[in-house]
């Protein structure tokens, strides 16, 4: 059964084991060889060295000391480097609840740790008190992870002007000794000075020259040792400088009723105060005017919309940006954008009741519609049979060149018609001569029949002929 006794015993123990061992030139006490190997009978000796033990803080170390014969002996444990004796035997002597002891068998003392810390770490000795005093040293590493020193590093926000240096620090604790490294939070690239660019820089410091605004931004200090977990710490690096504006189109034009917007971009920091103005006064929100605003970091686009132009809205429109490094301007002229309306060229369509007309066309209709159609060249003359024209349903005359103007005649051609279903009819075919349709028909009639005039008075000769020839005969 465990017990726990007086620390007092240490004195006594103590004084016995520095006058009985000797020490190595680190210092370290060791048992001799004849400590294994004594083979007198009756005699302790230890079974196997001490075996060396890693903990991580939190966690339960052990150690174990084998001793052979010792029936009659006691065995105890100290921690050398707080020289404080632990146990003897069956016994706790510290006052710290942590630490107990077990035998195992006859020969094993095993010596527990319980919720390890950083000041556990150290030399343990195993000691037998025999005449002389045999022991042995074993040796608890307690490995702890890191930990970022606040006290000496950089606060949470680094502010430096542009073109100025500024120095990131990190330090951190921990066992093994933690490793430091730095990365940016947006992973964009590191600039060391102009000509040396890293993803990566390891180092208690980062020492960034001549920085820019495309330098700003977080970054993070990454302490690690292998033993988790891995702690970072954040720092905010604000460049300042004065306002930049830049209008993308500082030409616009917009027709009268129409809305327009304008855009201005801006880059500051601290934050600038951006605004509209139109002559000499400044714009504010309302049913004529809005104003709409995105933030990216330290740039800023304002957006100023011009609702239902009239002529008093064109001219010259200045966007300005100010915080307190400086103040700056650019100007956008808006003109008016004059639509011209030009009037559709006109077709004449032509709608017959039949597709057949003699000396003429039945309920004629000319009408310009919006949508116009025209094609092909003009058609070669063609006879017909009985002075007729023939005029497709619905036809729409084209013409080679263009459409004759609004209330005057065509051009003397021949055009062509397109029939209802789409197709192209070469029967629907008029001659005009500066005439219109009607009369263009009914002139192909007189034509004809003078074109017979001459046939018919020969009609007489040609019947005495053949009367005479019949006589004969």
């Amino acid at each position: 059964m465990q017990r726990r006794g007086s620390p007092n015993l240490f004195l006594l123990l103590w004084l016995l084991s520095s006058t009985a061992f000797g020490t190595d030139a680190k210092g370290v006490t060791s048992a001799s060889p004849n400590d294994y190997t004594s083979s007198a009978p009756g005699t302790p000796r230890f079974g196997e060295p001490v075996a060396n033990f890693t903990a991580a803080v939190g966690k339960t170390a052990r150690l174990s000391c084998k001793v052979l014969n010792s029936t009659k002996f006691k065995v105890a444990w100290f921690h050398m480097d707080r020289k404080m004796l632990l146990t003897i035997h069956e016994t706790v002597v510290t006052r710290i609840p942590r630490f107990s002891v077990t035998q195992d068998g006859d020969d094993v003392w095993t010596l527990h740790i319980t919720s390890v810390n950083k000041d556990d770490r150290g030399q343990y000795m195993c000691q037998v008190n025999t005449e002389p005093i045999i022991s042995q040293i074993g040796y608890l590493d307690v490995v702890v992870p890191p930990e970022i020193l606040d006290s000496s590093s950089s606060t949470s926000s680094v502010v430096v002007q542009e073109n100025g240096n500024a120095t990131l620090s990190c330090h951190a604790t921990g066992n093994p000794p933690p490793h430091i490294s730095w990365v940016r939070e947006d992973q964009k690239h590191i600039t060391i000075d102009k000509r040396k660019k890293v993803t990566r820089y390891e180092g208690t410091s980062l020492h960034l020259r001549s920085v820019t605004r495309s330098d700003m931004g977080a970054y993070l200090c990454i302490a690690s040792n292998g033993v988790p977990p891995t702690v970072s710490k954040r720092t905010e690096l604000s460049v300042q400088f004065s306002p930049t504006v830049v209008v993308p189109n500082q030409l616009m034009s917009a027709p009268l009723g129409t809305s327009v917007t304008l855009r201005c971009r801006t880059e500051a920091f601290p934050k600038a105060v951006t605004y509209w103005r139109y002559q000499g006064n400044m714009i504010m929100s309302n049913e004529k005017y809005s104003l709409t605003e995105e933030q990216e970091h330290y740039r800023t686009t304002v957006m100023l919309t011009v609702n239902h132009l009239t002529p008093d809205d064109f001219g010259q429109y200045k966007c300005s940006s100010r915080n307190s490094f400086g103040e700056t301007a650019d100007t956008v002229q808006l003109h008016e954008l004059k639509v011209q309306v030009t009037e559709p060229q006109r077709e004449e369509y032509i709608k017959g009741t039949d597709s057949r007309a003699e000396y003429g066309v039945n309920d004629v209709e000319v009408y310009s519609p919006r949508k116009e159609e025209s094609y092909g060249e003009p058609l070669p003359p063609t006879d017909y049979d009985s002075g007729s024209v023939s005029g497709g349903y619905g036809g729409v005359l084209g013409n080679r060149d263009s459409h004759p103007p609004r209330n005057q005649q065509g051009s003397p051609g021949n055009y062509g018609s397109r029939g209802s279903d789409g197709s192209r009819s070469p029967q629907n075919i008029y001659s005009l001569f500066g005439m219109s349709a009607g009369t263009c028909f009914r002139s192909y009639g007189v034509m004809t029949a003078l074109a017979l005039a001459p046939t018919l008075l020969l009609w007489p000769r040609v019947l005495v002929a053949l009367y005479t020839l019949d006589a004969h005969r």
